[in-house]
Protein backbone atom coordinates (compact mmCIF):
# COMPACT_ATOMS: atom_id res chain seq x y z
CA UNK A 1 0.00 0.00 0.00
CA UNK A 2 1.26 3.47 -0.85
CA UNK A 3 1.45 5.63 2.29
CA UNK A 4 -0.15 9.04 2.67
CA UNK A 5 2.05 12.14 2.51
CA UNK A 6 4.32 13.12 4.25
CA UNK A 7 5.31 9.46 4.64
CA UNK A 8 7.20 7.88 1.73
CA UNK A 9 8.27 4.29 1.18
CA UNK A 10 10.45 2.44 -1.34
CA UNK A 11 8.37 1.09 -4.20
CA UNK A 12 7.54 -2.63 -4.04
CA UNK A 13 6.31 -4.99 -6.73
CA UNK A 14 2.94 -5.19 -4.98
CA UNK A 15 2.44 -1.45 -5.60
CA UNK A 16 2.20 -1.77 -9.39
CA UNK A 17 -1.60 -1.54 -9.62
CA UNK A 18 -1.79 1.51 -7.35
CA UNK A 19 0.90 3.34 -9.31
CA UNK A 20 -0.56 2.51 -12.70
CA UNK A 21 -4.05 3.61 -11.63
CA UNK A 22 -2.58 7.13 -11.53
CA UNK A 23 0.06 7.18 -14.26
CA UNK A 24 -1.95 5.39 -16.95
CA UNK A 25 -4.26 8.42 -17.05
CA UNK A 26 -1.36 10.32 -18.65
CA UNK A 27 0.82 9.82 -21.71
CA UNK A 28 3.59 7.26 -21.06
CA UNK A 29 6.19 9.48 -19.41
CA UNK A 30 9.25 7.32 -18.82
CA UNK A 31 9.98 8.68 -15.33
CA UNK A 32 6.58 7.60 -14.02
CA UNK A 33 6.32 4.10 -15.46
CA UNK A 34 6.21 1.56 -12.67
CA UNK A 35 9.20 -0.24 -14.18
CA UNK A 36 11.33 2.89 -14.15
CA UNK A 37 10.28 3.88 -10.63
CA UNK A 38 11.02 0.39 -9.32
CA UNK A 39 14.34 -0.04 -11.11
CA UNK A 40 15.69 3.32 -9.98
CA UNK A 41 14.49 2.70 -6.41
CA UNK A 42 12.09 5.61 -6.13
CA UNK A 43 10.09 6.23 -2.98
CA UNK A 44 6.41 7.10 -3.30
CA UNK A 45 3.61 8.73 -1.40
CA UNK A 46 -0.05 9.54 -2.03
CA UNK A 47 -0.78 13.27 -1.87
CA UNK A 48 -4.37 14.39 -2.59
CA UNK A 49 -4.74 11.32 -4.78
CA UNK A 50 -1.63 12.19 -6.78
CA UNK A 51 1.55 10.13 -6.89
CA UNK A 52 4.39 11.99 -5.19
CA UNK A 53 7.87 10.64 -5.88
CA UNK A 54 11.25 10.99 -4.21
CA UNK A 55 14.04 9.87 -6.53
CA UNK A 56 17.76 10.21 -7.10
CA UNK A 57 18.92 12.18 -10.12
CA UNK A 58 19.86 9.75 -12.90
CA UNK A 59 23.35 11.22 -13.33
CA UNK A 60 24.44 12.60 -9.99
CA UNK A 61 22.16 10.76 -7.55
CA UNK A 62 21.17 14.01 -5.87
CA UNK A 63 17.71 13.94 -4.20
CA UNK A 64 14.76 15.19 -6.21
CA UNK A 65 10.97 15.43 -5.90
CA UNK A 66 8.19 15.25 -8.47
CA UNK A 67 4.54 14.29 -8.81
CA UNK A 68 1.90 13.26 -11.32
CA UNK A 69 -1.86 13.43 -11.02
CA UNK A 70 -4.97 15.50 -11.75
CA UNK A 71 -6.06 16.40 -8.22
CA UNK A 72 -5.39 19.65 -6.31
CA UNK A 73 -2.23 20.20 -8.28
CA UNK A 74 -1.46 23.64 -6.87
CA UNK A 75 -1.74 22.51 -3.27
CA UNK A 76 0.28 19.39 -4.05
CA UNK A 77 3.06 21.46 -5.61
CA UNK A 78 3.19 23.82 -2.64
CA UNK A 79 3.48 20.97 -0.15
CA UNK A 80 6.20 19.24 -2.14
CA UNK A 81 8.13 22.48 -2.63
CA UNK A 82 8.06 22.99 1.13
CA UNK A 83 9.58 19.53 1.51
CA UNK A 84 12.09 20.26 -1.25
CA UNK A 85 13.46 23.15 0.83
CA UNK A 86 14.67 20.62 3.39
CA UNK A 87 15.81 17.87 1.00
CA UNK A 88 16.81 19.26 -2.39
CA UNK A 89 19.22 21.82 -3.71
CA UNK A 90 17.91 23.78 -5.43
CA UNK A 91 14.44 23.58 -3.88
CA UNK A 92 12.48 22.76 -7.02
CA UNK A 93 10.25 20.05 -8.41
CA UNK A 94 11.72 18.10 -11.31
CA UNK A 95 10.37 16.25 -14.41
CA UNK A 96 6.84 17.64 -13.97
CA UNK A 97 4.64 16.50 -16.91
CA UNK A 98 3.51 19.19 -19.33
CA UNK A 99 -0.20 19.07 -18.47
CA UNK A 100 0.56 19.46 -14.75
CA UNK A 101 3.07 22.22 -15.46
CA UNK A 102 0.45 24.09 -17.47
CA UNK A 103 -1.87 24.26 -14.45
CA UNK A 104 0.96 25.41 -12.21
CA UNK A 105 1.98 28.12 -14.69
CA UNK A 106 -1.56 29.53 -14.57
CA UNK A 107 -1.34 29.53 -10.76
CA UNK A 108 1.76 31.71 -10.80
CA UNK A 109 4.52 29.16 -10.27
CA UNK A 110 7.82 29.68 -12.06
CA UNK A 111 7.95 26.89 -14.65
CA UNK A 112 10.80 26.20 -17.08
CA UNK A 113 11.10 23.44 -19.65
CA UNK A 114 13.90 20.94 -19.06
CA UNK A 115 15.13 19.91 -22.52
CA UNK A 116 17.42 17.27 -21.04
CA UNK A 117 14.44 15.54 -19.42
CA UNK A 118 12.06 15.49 -22.40
CA UNK A 119 11.19 11.99 -23.62
CA UNK A 120 11.85 11.13 -27.27
CA UNK A 121 8.83 9.61 -29.04
CA UNK A 122 9.22 7.76 -32.35
CA UNK A 123 6.92 6.39 -35.01
CA UNK A 124 7.55 2.65 -34.99
CA UNK A 125 6.54 2.37 -38.64
CA UNK A 126 9.05 5.04 -39.58
CA UNK A 127 11.89 3.32 -37.71
CA UNK A 128 10.97 -0.04 -39.20
CA UNK A 129 11.71 1.48 -42.63
CA UNK A 130 15.17 2.82 -41.73
CA UNK A 131 16.72 0.55 -44.36
CA UNK A 132 14.88 2.69 -46.94
CA UNK A 133 15.99 6.11 -45.66
CA UNK A 134 17.77 7.07 -48.85
CA UNK A 135 20.80 9.25 -48.25
CA UNK A 136 20.70 8.81 -44.48
CA UNK A 137 23.77 7.26 -42.90
CA UNK A 138 21.71 4.79 -40.81
CA UNK A 139 20.47 3.21 -44.03
CA UNK A 140 24.06 2.73 -45.17
CA UNK A 141 25.03 1.45 -41.71
CA UNK A 142 22.29 -1.19 -41.68
CA UNK A 143 23.19 -2.45 -45.14
CA UNK A 144 26.89 -2.50 -44.35
CA UNK A 145 26.36 -4.49 -41.14
CA UNK A 146 24.02 -6.97 -42.86
CA UNK A 147 26.52 -7.46 -45.71
CA UNK A 148 29.40 -8.06 -43.32
CA UNK A 149 27.42 -10.29 -40.94
CA UNK A 150 24.68 -11.91 -43.04
CA UNK A 151 24.09 -14.63 -40.45
CA UNK A 152 23.34 -12.30 -37.53
CA UNK A 153 20.35 -13.36 -35.49
CA UNK A 154 17.74 -11.63 -33.36
CA UNK A 155 16.21 -13.28 -30.32
CA UNK A 156 13.08 -12.03 -28.56
CA UNK A 157 12.11 -13.21 -25.09
CA UNK A 158 10.15 -12.06 -22.06
CA UNK A 159 12.47 -10.55 -19.47
CA UNK A 160 12.17 -13.48 -17.10
CA UNK A 161 13.38 -15.91 -19.81
CA UNK A 162 16.61 -14.19 -20.93
CA UNK A 163 20.13 -15.35 -20.09
CA UNK A 164 20.83 -12.67 -17.49
CA UNK A 165 24.53 -13.55 -17.31
CA UNK A 166 25.18 -12.63 -20.95
CA UNK A 167 23.14 -9.43 -20.58
CA UNK A 168 25.13 -8.52 -17.47
CA UNK A 169 28.38 -9.26 -19.29
CA UNK A 170 27.49 -6.90 -22.14
CA UNK A 171 26.43 -4.20 -19.68
CA UNK A 172 29.80 -4.60 -17.91
CA UNK A 173 31.66 -4.34 -21.21
CA UNK A 174 29.74 -1.18 -22.12
CA UNK A 175 30.42 0.28 -18.66
CA UNK A 176 34.15 -0.47 -18.89
CA UNK A 177 34.39 1.43 -22.15
CA UNK A 178 32.21 4.35 -21.03
CA UNK A 179 33.38 4.79 -17.43
CA UNK A 180 35.53 7.84 -18.12
CA UNK A 181 32.72 9.76 -19.85
CA UNK A 182 29.49 8.60 -18.16
CA UNK A 183 28.96 9.71 -14.56
CA UNK A 184 25.85 7.59 -14.11
CA UNK A 185 27.50 4.16 -14.53
CA UNK A 186 27.21 2.82 -10.96
CA UNK A 187 23.74 4.27 -10.42
CA UNK A 188 22.53 2.81 -13.70
CA UNK A 189 24.10 -0.56 -12.92
CA UNK A 190 22.12 -0.84 -9.67
CA UNK A 191 18.95 0.11 -11.54
CA UNK A 192 19.70 -2.49 -14.22
CA UNK A 193 20.09 -5.22 -11.60
CA UNK A 194 16.71 -4.36 -10.09
CA UNK A 195 15.21 -4.23 -13.58
CA UNK A 196 16.39 -7.79 -14.25
CA UNK A 197 14.41 -8.97 -11.23
CA UNK A 198 11.11 -7.73 -12.64
CA UNK A 199 8.90 -10.56 -13.85
CA UNK A 200 6.21 -8.62 -15.69
CA UNK A 201 5.11 -10.37 -18.88
CA UNK A 202 4.74 -6.96 -20.58
CA UNK A 203 8.51 -6.45 -20.44
CA UNK A 204 10.51 -8.08 -23.24
CA UNK A 205 14.09 -8.12 -24.42
CA UNK A 206 15.64 -8.08 -27.90
CA UNK A 207 19.11 -9.55 -28.34
CA UNK A 208 21.40 -9.11 -31.35
CA UNK A 209 23.83 -12.00 -31.89
CA UNK A 210 26.70 -12.74 -34.24
CA UNK A 211 28.12 -16.27 -34.05
CA UNK A 212 26.19 -16.84 -30.80
CA UNK A 213 27.81 -13.77 -29.22
CA UNK A 214 25.52 -11.10 -27.77
CA UNK A 215 26.62 -7.75 -29.18
CA UNK A 216 23.56 -5.67 -28.43
CA UNK A 217 20.36 -5.77 -26.42
CA UNK A 218 17.35 -3.61 -25.84
CA UNK A 219 14.29 -3.98 -23.64
CA UNK A 220 10.81 -2.59 -23.95
CA UNK A 221 7.58 -2.50 -21.99
CA UNK A 222 4.21 -2.66 -23.70
CA UNK A 223 1.96 0.15 -22.50
CA UNK A 224 -1.73 0.97 -22.99
CA UNK A 225 -2.67 2.58 -26.30
CA UNK A 226 -0.40 0.69 -28.72
CA UNK A 227 2.73 2.27 -27.29
CA UNK A 228 5.93 1.00 -25.69
CA UNK A 229 8.70 2.40 -23.53
CA UNK A 230 12.25 1.35 -24.31
CA UNK A 231 14.18 0.89 -21.09
CA UNK A 232 17.74 -0.42 -20.91
CA UNK A 233 19.64 -0.74 -24.19
CA UNK A 234 23.38 -1.47 -24.58
CA UNK A 235 25.64 -2.38 -27.49
CA UNK A 236 29.23 -3.35 -28.20
CA UNK A 237 30.09 -0.52 -30.58
CA UNK A 238 33.67 -1.78 -30.88
CA UNK A 239 32.32 -4.81 -32.74
CA UNK A 240 30.84 -2.64 -35.50
CA UNK A 241 29.72 0.98 -35.62
CA UNK A 242 26.34 -0.10 -36.96
CA UNK A 243 25.37 -2.32 -34.03
CA UNK A 244 23.00 0.27 -32.56
CA UNK A 245 21.37 0.97 -35.93
CA UNK A 246 20.71 -2.67 -36.74
CA UNK A 247 19.41 -3.35 -33.21
CA UNK A 248 17.02 -0.39 -33.24
CA UNK A 249 15.81 -1.30 -36.73
CA UNK A 250 15.14 -4.91 -35.76
CA UNK A 251 13.39 -3.87 -32.56
CA UNK A 252 11.18 -1.46 -34.50
CA UNK A 253 10.26 -4.16 -37.03
CA UNK A 254 9.31 -6.48 -34.19
CA UNK A 255 7.19 -3.83 -32.49
CA UNK A 256 5.53 -2.87 -35.77
CA UNK A 257 4.55 -6.49 -36.36
CA UNK A 258 3.06 -6.52 -32.85
CA UNK A 259 0.83 -3.53 -33.64
CA UNK A 260 2.80 -0.99 -31.60
CA UNK A 261 2.58 2.44 -33.24
CA UNK A 262 4.91 4.58 -31.11
CA UNK A 263 7.63 4.13 -28.60
CA UNK A 264 9.21 6.31 -25.98
CA UNK A 265 13.01 6.11 -25.83
CA UNK A 266 13.32 8.16 -22.65
CA UNK A 267 15.38 11.34 -22.24
CA UNK A 268 18.93 12.26 -23.23
CA UNK A 269 19.95 13.65 -19.80
CA UNK A 270 21.70 16.53 -21.52
CA UNK A 271 24.52 14.21 -22.63
CA UNK A 272 25.63 15.38 -26.06
CA UNK A 273 26.48 11.94 -27.43
CA UNK A 274 23.17 10.48 -26.29
CA UNK A 275 21.31 13.47 -27.73
CA UNK A 276 22.95 13.08 -31.12
CA UNK A 277 22.22 9.35 -31.13
CA UNK A 278 18.55 9.81 -30.33
CA UNK A 279 17.97 12.68 -32.72
CA UNK A 280 19.44 10.87 -35.71
CA UNK A 281 16.47 8.47 -35.56
CA UNK A 282 14.09 11.37 -36.24
CA UNK A 283 11.66 11.54 -33.28
CA UNK A 284 8.12 12.50 -34.21
CA UNK A 285 7.29 14.05 -30.85
CA UNK A 286 8.55 14.79 -27.34
CA UNK A 287 6.87 14.28 -23.99
CA UNK A 288 7.87 17.52 -22.37
CA UNK A 289 8.80 17.91 -18.73
CA UNK A 290 9.37 20.95 -16.58
CA UNK A 291 11.15 22.25 -13.51
CA UNK A 292 8.88 24.09 -11.07
CA UNK A 293 9.91 26.79 -8.60
CA UNK A 294 7.75 28.40 -5.96
CA UNK A 295 5.47 31.24 -7.16
CA UNK A 296 7.14 34.60 -7.45
CA UNK A 297 7.04 36.44 -4.14
CA UNK A 298 6.27 33.29 -2.12
CA UNK A 299 7.98 33.20 1.30
CA UNK A 300 11.18 31.16 1.55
Amino acid sequence: MIPVFPEFKPLELADRAAVEAVVHCFPPYSDFSFTNLYAWRAQVSSLHGNLAVQFADYLWESPALTFIGHHRQVETAKQLLALAKTQCHPAVLRVIPACVAHSLTKAGFSVTEDDAANDYVYSVKHLASMHEWAGHHVCHSIRQFAARHPNYTIRHAPLHAIDTDEFRALFALWAKRKRSTSPQISHEHRAFERFLRLGDSNIEAVGLYVDSRLIGFSSFELMPGDTAIVHFSKTDHAFHSGVGDILNWEEAKHLHARGVTHYNWEQDLGLQGLRQSKRKYQPCNFLRKFTVHAPSGAPE
